[in-house]
This record gives structure tokens, sequence and C-alpha cells, in this order.
């Protein structure tokens, strides 16, 4: 029997969501000062760069700006032993995260205009499990396997080949089973994105080193500019257009160039704009290209936040309002909910099933 969820926190009254939106500047720039001046830091962070800290600082801002604006404290708990597992196993010590939660507090107690007892209220909960969390942390990620088992030896000499760095070994898998549209997105479904959450989740376990995964996710990109998948769409075969890119500050990018790759080979004129594209660059963009639908592709959970102020931005421009807006990721997976939230019309937890709703999003109309 499961044990039962500890309760989640009361939603925190939107007017102290946006103020803590607002001033999430001020606030890293606090937590910094007063983090960066302690005399026990380096027993706290070990040989974790403080780069990497501030950077895990302006993270945190930006992920529970999204988490208190739309009161997802499920997504909340389920990311905390994420951030625990993948710091500690870069030398962050477990103490570093209470010692952080309370600096956060006292930031926000001097800088954030009152009431914040709702926002507070929040980082106490976090506090207050930071030892079950600790527990939830040491639990290894789960390595996943193919949906259709006759994939599962193909999926594992393939992973094994990719963390080898064999990127012949690799590209000889795609000329063996990638021939059309509908083989392409079976190999990527089947072999390559869970190859990429294994190796993902060995750096998230320290397994593996940064360079080791920056390898692997080389190695993939080289295989998917290999693909014409262009070439796969009949000729006589026309969508829509669509731009399809990463949110802004989101540097994974390989599940959007797949879905850009999904949508390319059923037809669709693609403008793929890859990875991290600035929020307000994307926007003129969509602005000038008037596209028929617009696929975000959001991995980190911090990064939703950029993704809503995007969606929010276009919503409110009479020139976008009516394009149809499409996302996903891994930060969707778990709660697909998220996408409404978000305010885009629809969420796909695959390229296929990217392609498969882009082409109803297409044949149904927005409402201005």
């Amino acid at each position: 029997m499961c044990a039962p969820q500890d309760p989640l926190p009361a939603p925190v009254p939107q007017e102290q969501a946006e103020n803590y939106a607002q001033h999430t500047s001020a606030l890293v720039e606090a937590v910094n000062t007063a983090l960066f001046a302690r005399t026990d830091l380096m027993d706290l962070l070990h040989d974790c760069p403080r780069e990497t800290i501030a950077a895990n600082h302006r993270n945190h801002a930006a992920f529970m700006a999204t988490v208190l604006r739309l009161g997802n404290f499920v997504l909340l708990r389920k990311t905390l032993p994420w951030v625990y597992r993948a710091y500690h196993n870069q030398g962050v010590a477990y103490a570093y995260f209470r010692v952080e939660l309370e600096t956060w507090i006292n930031a926000i107690s001097r800088i954030l205009p009152p009431p914040v007892d709702g926002i507070l209220a929040v980082y106490q909960w976090m506090l207050d499990r930071h030892e079950t969390t600790i527990a939830e942390s040491q639990r290894p990620s789960p390595t996943p396997e193919p949906e259709d088992p006759k994939w599962k030896p193909t999926c594992a000499d393939f992973t094994r080949a990719i963390m080898a760095g064999d990127v012949v070994a690799c590209l000889s898998y795609v000329r063996q089973w990638v021939h059309d549209a509908d083989s392409m997105l079976e190999f990527f479904i089947q072999v390559l994105q869970p190859a990429l959450y294994t190796v993902g989740a060995h750096w998230e376990n320290g397994t593996i080193t940064v360079a080791q995964e920056h390898l692997a996710s080389a190695i993939v990109a080289r295989i998917l500019a290999s693909i014409p998948a262009a070439s796969f769409a009949p000729p006589e075969l026309r969508r829509g257009t669509a731009v399809v890119s990463a949110a802004a500050n989101e540097f994974h990018e390989i599940g959007a160039w797949m879905v850009a790759m999904a949508l390319e080979s059923d037809g669709w004129n693609v403008h793929y704009l890859g990875a991290n594209t600035p929020r307000q660059d994307l926007e003129e963009f969509v602005r000038r290209t008037q596209p028929d639908l617009l696929c975000l592709s959001v991995a980190m959970p911090f990064n939703l936040e950029a993704a809503h102020r995007t969606i929010a931005d276009l919503r409110r421009d009479p020139e976008t309002a009516c394009i149809r807006i499409l996302v996903g990721g891994q930060a969707l997976l778990h709660d697909p909910e998220i996408a409404h939230t978000l305010g885009a019309d629809a969420f796909a937890p695959s390229c296929s099933a990217a392609r498969d709703v882009a082409l109803e999003l297409l044949r149904s109309k927005r409402e201005p």
C-alpha cells in the first residue's frame, strides 16, 4: 500500500503571486548576496561552482513564479526531489537546501510588499518536508524502456552506443530502421526518446558527467540532421505553416526538433527556431509570419514561466490571439493539464502525437 501524501499548501492569493513574479530579480540578488557571503559556503557547495548555484537561484525564482501563479503544488512536490538529486550529485550538500530555503524566506519577508503570508506558507511547507524530500531524492531516477517490447534490444544497444560516443554505430541504426515518415516517428519514439531519457537519468543519478550527456545529445542531433524528413511528405500534401521552438531559456531542443520533423514529414511548412529563442524575438517572429500553429517545447520545469509569458503575450495581441498553440516536453509529462493553465490549446506527449494534434488544431478555428 502506498503511503499517503502530505497535504499540499493552500492556494496563494493572486496578488501575492504577481508580486513575487514582479520582484524575482531583486529576490535572486538578495539570495545570492546572502548565501555567497556565508563563511561555510564551501562546506555546503563542495566542488559545485558558484555560477551553477547562481543559475539555480534564477531558475528557482522562475519556477516558483509559475507554481504560485498557477497554484500547481503537485508539480512543486514532484520537482523538489529532482532538484535535490540533481544538485546533490553535483556535490551540493543536503544541508544547502535548508539554508537556501531559509534565505529565500528572509528575502521574501524583506523585499516583497505585504502581505506575504501565502508565499511564506509555501516556503515553510518546503522546509518542513526537507527530510522527506531528501529520502525521495535518494531513490534513483528510473530509466525508461520502449513502449513496444520488440524495440527493447535495439533501444538498449543504441543507448549503449550513444553513451560510448559511437556515432558510426548510431547512424547505422538510422539506415536500418528509418525509411519513411512512419518508420522515422516509430524510431524516434521507441529508440531515440527512451535512450535520451535514460542518458538524462544517468546524469541525474550522478553516474555520468555533463560532458558524457552532451556527447550523447550531440550524436542524436547529428542523427536528426541526417534524416530528410521533408522529403517523406507526399508532394501533393500541403498542410499549414508552423513555428516550432523551445521556450526561452530552454536549451533542450531535441524534442522540439523531432516535432518539427514530424510536421515536415506530414506536409507542414515548418519554421524551426531551435533552443533558447528569446521571448520577445519569438513573439515578433510569430507576429511577422502569422503561422497556423505555434509549437513550444519545455523540458525543464523552471522554463514553464517563459512559456506562460509567451502565450499570454500572444493571446493579448489581436494579431496573434487566434493562432493555435501546442505545447509539449518533459516538464508537462506528469501533468498534461498544465498546458491549459499555461493558456495553450493542446498538449502532445510525443512527436507523433504532435503531428496528429496539430492536424486537429488546423481543422478547428480558435475564436478571438
